[in-house]
Order: structure tokens, then sequence, then C-alpha cells
């Protein structure tokens, strides 16, 4: 990376034609959601294991894993197989939720000073990409406390590495009217309210999706209100588990038909999403944390990156 500009970003650029398909599972997609499901209901269980939980998991993933699968719907089966252990949600989840938020409200103005200081519309909008993306710090085995969130500090600070952009976000933002917000997690959704408001000021429509009930660490509309972005956004619109288009017929899929961009956070809605949005143009945020996304990004394991298809 060359700085033109002392303390200024130039962002990584990357050309992609967003032409590819979706993801396709291989068996370590299979470890991923059965760490990721079991991991987050013996965590809210005194760490007690449920072996027929584990057995039931296993099994469907045998029964179901095949190249043409949506991993986002074959994590929603797997989720409705603990219910009959545990509850999505519990006092271990919103103690973690609490203290995430407050966290990230306290980096919050140096976020907003980092992208007022941005020479332009479009170094504006890519600054707040930037900060949505490397918000998605959720392991995928189930954290043990209130998430930390060290390279979007970082960035506020004008340091550390930006997230790896593909293709040119900016562009596909300025041609949008309606915009589908997926979030992901409680804390970086405060991340993406920065986003939310840079979209909003470009005149678009926004619709944000969180999860409702609890979801585990997930946003829900609570973790919304926290951040306003109930104030900000147009609608915001809940979902019971991750949203994989033509599997929910509310009001999330009467406003992704409406929307011409879709805004993607975390690595379960790129599951679900990748390659699944009928045209649509899509930019995707998050952190690489799998061999199989790795692959499918070309990005290495362990970076961040801003990914658009159209």
């Amino acid at each position: 990376m060359e700085d033109k500009e002392p303390g200024r970003f130039t962002p990584a650029r990357f050309l992609f034609n967003g032409e590819g398909g979706c993801v396709k599972p291989d068996v370590k997609c299979g470890l991923c959601i059965l760490e990721w499901v079991y991991g987050r209901t013996v965590s809210q269980n005194n760490g007690r294991d449920i072996p027929q939980l584990f057995r039931n998991i296993a099994g469907l993933l045998y029964n179901k894993i095949e190249t043409s699968t949506n991993l986002g719907d074959l994590c929603n089966e797997a989720v409705d197989l603990i219910y009959k252990f545990v509850a999505p949600t519990s006092e271990f989840w919103e103690e973690i939720k609490t203290k995430t938020n407050a966290y990230v409200k306290t980096l919050l103005p140096g976020a907003k000073r980092f992208i007022a200081k941005a020479g332009n519309e479009r170094e504006r909008v890519e600054r707040a990409l930037y900060l949505a993306a490397a918000g998605n710090v959720a392991p995928m085995g189930a954290p043990s406390g209130a998430l930390a969130f060290p390279e979007a500090a970082e960035l506020a600070e004008g340091m550390g590495c930006e997230p790896i952009l593909i293709g040119d976000a900016h562009d596909a933002v300025r041609r949008a009217k309606n915009v589908l917000y997926v979030t992901d997690n409680a804390g970086e959704i405060g991340f993406d309210s920065l986003l939310i408001s840079e979209l909003k000021n470009m005149g678009l429509k926004v619709a944000v999706v969180v999860k409702d009930p609890p979801y585990f660490e997930d946003a829900t509309m609570e973790d919304a209100r926290w951040f306003g972005v109930n104030r900000t956004a147009d609608r915001i619109i809940t979902v019971k588990k991750v949203f994989v288009p033509g599997k929910d017929e509310g009001p999330a899929s009467e406003a992704y038909r409406e929307s011409d961009l879709v805004i993607i956070k975390g690595t379960g809605n790129y599951d679900a999403l990748r390659g699944e949005t009928e045209g649509k143009t899509a930019i995707f945020l998050l952190k690489v944390k799998c061999d199989p996304i790795a692959r499918d990004t070309g990005v290495t394991e362990g970076k961040f990156v801003i990914r658009l298809d159209k």
C-alpha cells in the first residue's frame, strides 16, 4: 500500500467481476456448523456435554450436506435441534452482549472522527465499510466473554491495515436506491450504524435485518435501539434465524425483493447469501475465518474483506 498523504488511507483494491456461484460445502463446513451450534449450546448449559444433541447434529450433517446445500439453511436446521435441550438465549449471552455493546459505544466517537476526516464521499463510504467489516470479530467457537475489536479500534485511530476491498463498493452504493442490510452480531452493529448513516446521507432507503427472539450473540432489535439504528434506518425487520432468500416469507423477504443492493455481514450470512442474491448487487463484509471462504474469496484466512458481487 502506498500512502499519498500522511495519515490518509489508500485502499487496497482487487479487480473482481462478481461472477461465481454459492459457497460449495466441504467437510470443513460441516465441522464448522457442528462447532458453532454445539459449542454455543454447551456454553449456556454450564459446560455440560449433551451427547444426544451432538449425535443429532452429526446425523443432520451426514444426511443433508451436499454440494448444492445452502449452508445458512443447514445451520438453521441444526439450530432447530437445540430447542429441546436449551433456549437460544440465556444470561450467559445477555451478559456478553451488554458488555460488548457498552465497549463499542466507547469506540464510536473515534470511529466517527475517522469517517469525518475523509476528503470526499467515496472515502467516507469506504472508511465506513472498513469499520463495519473490521467489526466482524466473533469467533467460530463460542466466545467466553465480551468481544474485543482491536482492528476496528486501530482503524479509527488511523493505524493498522484496512480490510481488502474487492470491487468498487462505493460505485455500487452510489447506483443503489433501496438497500437491505443484513446484520450479524451485537456490538458490531454499532459500527454498522455508522455505515447506515452514510447510506442515508446519500439518500438511500435502508431496511435493516436483526434477530428476534434473541439468538446467541446476534444483534436484536434491542441492540439496534442501543445504537440508534431504529432512528436512522427506514425499517428494522426481524427474522428468527439466519436469513435465507426464499425460506422466510415474512417482511424480510418483502424488503429483499424491493432491494437493489444487499449488504451482508459475517460468515454465516456469507454462507447463506453468497451466490443466492438472484442478480442483485451484494456487498459482503466479514473476517475470513475458515479455509473454504479463504479459497472462495482469494483472501488469506484471518484477513478482513469487503467483497462486491454484481
